[in-house]
Parts: C-alpha cells; sequence; structure tokens
C-alpha cells in the first residue's frame, strides 16, 4: 500500500511543481520520469529480469519510494504554495515562473542521485543475453517513438503536439477558451522541427547508455553511470543544447500568458487542484501500516 500511494502522490506533486515545464522541452521534465523509469525495469519493459533480480529491485524501489515520501514530499508544500501564489499575481511573465525552476531542478537531481546506485547494481547484474536484449528492446522504442513523432507531416506535428499540450493544461485548468488556443498554435509553431532534434538528443544518450552497460565490468563503470545521469548536459547534441533553455522559457511564459486570460472559473479549477494535491500530501503517512 505504501508502495502504490507514495508513487501515485509523488506523480501529481511533480505534476504540480513542474507545471511551468509542462510545454517545455528540458531535461528537467525527463529527469522526473527516473523514478517511473526504474520501476518499469521492474515490469520488465526493458529486459526480462530473473525472479533474484525482481526481488533484489523490488527491496530498493520500496525504499526509493518510502525515501521519497518522508524526505521529499515535505519540500513539495512549499512549492505549491508558491507555484499558486505566483500564478495568480497580476504581473505574471515568464522570469516569474522561471525563479522557482532551480529548485524543481535541485529536486530532480536529489531523485537522480538517489536511484542511480540502484541502476549500477542492477546493471551489473546483468548476462550478455539480457543486455542484448536490453538494446533491442531500447532501439525499439525509439523506432516507435519515430514513427509517432516524426513520420507525420510537419502539420500533423503541430496539430498532435497543441492536442497533447491542451489535454496536460485542462487537467489543471478546464477547457482553454478560444484566446488561450490561439495561443498555444502559436507556441506549438514556433517550435517546428523540434521533435527531431529532441528525438536526436535521446537517441544519443541512449547510445551513451547502452556503450556504458556493455562495461560494466570495468572500475570505472559506477562514476561512467553516474555521469551519464547526472551531468546530462555533457550528453546533449549540439543542436538540443541550443534550444533547450529558450524551449523552457517559451514554456513558462506560455503558461504566464495563458494564466492572464484565464477565467474566474479556470482560476478555481486550478485552486482546486493545487489544494487537492497538498491535502493528498498532508494525509499520507509514510509507513507501512
Amino acid at each position: 500500500m505504501l508502495r502504490l500511494l507514495t508513487y501515485r502522490y509523488w506523480k501529481m506533486a511533480l505534476l504540480a511543481a513542474s507545471i511551468i515545464l509542462l510545454a517545455a522541452c528540458s531535461a528537467t521534465r525527463l529527469a522526473y520520469n527516473n523514478l517511473d523509469w526504474l520501476i518499469r525495469w521492474k515490469a520488465g519493459d526493458y529486459v526480462s529480469l530473473d525472479r533474484a533480480q525482481k526481488q533484489w529491485l523490488s527491496s530498493r524501489i520500496e525504499g526509493h519510494l518510502d525515501w521519497h515520501c518522508r524526505s521529499e514530499l515535505p519540500q513539495y508544500l512549499p512549492l505549491l504554495d508558491d507555484l499558486g501564489t505566483n500564478l495568480y499575481t497580476k504581473h505574471l511573465n515568464a522570469s516569474v515562473l522561471m525563479q522557482g525552476l532551480p529548485e524543481v531542478e535541485a529536486s530532480a537531481d536529489r531523485l537522480i542521485g538517489e536511484i542511480t546506485p540502484t541502476l549500477v547494481g542492477l546493471m551489473r547484474q546483468l548476462d550478455a543475453r539480457q543486455v542484448q536484449e536490453l538494446t533491442e528492446n531500447l532501439q525499439e522504442k525509439q523506432n516507435e517513438m519515430s514513427e509517432k513523432y516524426l513520420e507525420p507531416d510537419l502539420l500533423a506535428q503541430n496539430r498532435d503536439r497543441i492536442e497533447r499540450a491542451q489535454e496536460r493544461l485542462e487537467d489543471w485548468t478546464g477547457p482553454l477558451n478560444e484566446p488561450q488556443q490561439a495561443l498555444l498554435a502559436v507556441w506549438s509553431a514556433e517550435l517546428e522541427g523540434h521533435n527531431q532534434i529532441w528525438l536526436q538528443n535521446r537517441q544519443a544518450w541512449q547510445s551513451a547508455f547502452v556503450d556504458t552497460v556493455s562495461r560494466r565490468d570495468q572500475p570505472d563503470f559506477a562514476q561512467d553511470m553516474t555521469d551519464l545521469m547526472m551531468d546530462r548536459e555533457r550528453f546533449w547534441t549540439a543542436d538540443f543544447k541550443r534550444i533547450a533553455a529558450t524551449n523552457t522559457e517559451r514554456g513558462a511564459q506560455l503558461i504566464a500568458d495563458l494564466m492572464q486570460l484565464s477565467s474566474s472559473k479556470q482560476q478555481r479549477h486550478l485552486s482546486k487542484r493545487l489544494a487537492g494535491i497538498r491535502a493528498d500530501i498532508q494525509a499520507l503517512q509514510c509507513t507501512d501500516a
């Protein structure tokens, strides 16, 4: 029960804390998926683990979730309060929202630092057959994403990007009005061609990951994997480095502009959503009982 509840609230709290990055193509947003990523290793999404490996990983994941519940969730409460205050500021702009970015990034780094030793330990347990399966599965997922995000023409990519962003936003605000939808269309048009840059960057990191895993019996493996997880910008492509900061700012400005056009009904919807997450975090008991 602890594992399921903590995971649920962790996802909800991170969504709230990272709302300013909702529309941004940033490494920070990707970093928030790492605990979910580790859980999916156990589910066999990437490689088939044997019983002993699954048991070992289960105990590690439960420890990470308990750590997150006790150490990290309480720190989201002031983040949520600041976010709620800032979103209703009369002179809201991108810079106001970006002020909270260092705290969000620090939270992501703590999470990645927490789980990296587990990832290192798991990779060291894989045999040659499992590494081959891992390599093939990762490439298959990359191919699937390329098919989904690159094969449609640019007009279709733009339309799909708008639909995805609108769905995420409306979860927080309720239905967007016409001026807000127009802003979303402008934002999406500015990102034309960025799907390819994002996927090329993903492929570069994935290739570095597979190469590092192939050297899992080497004495410097743990440090290499830690660098790969913690020093992410070192593995970015030049094109991704060029767009990452700009896209984060664009995302923050989009949120600011949307809030300036928000109705009282939308603001009530958002306030209720944030208050609900806050109440869930406060009510969570980090025990096995």
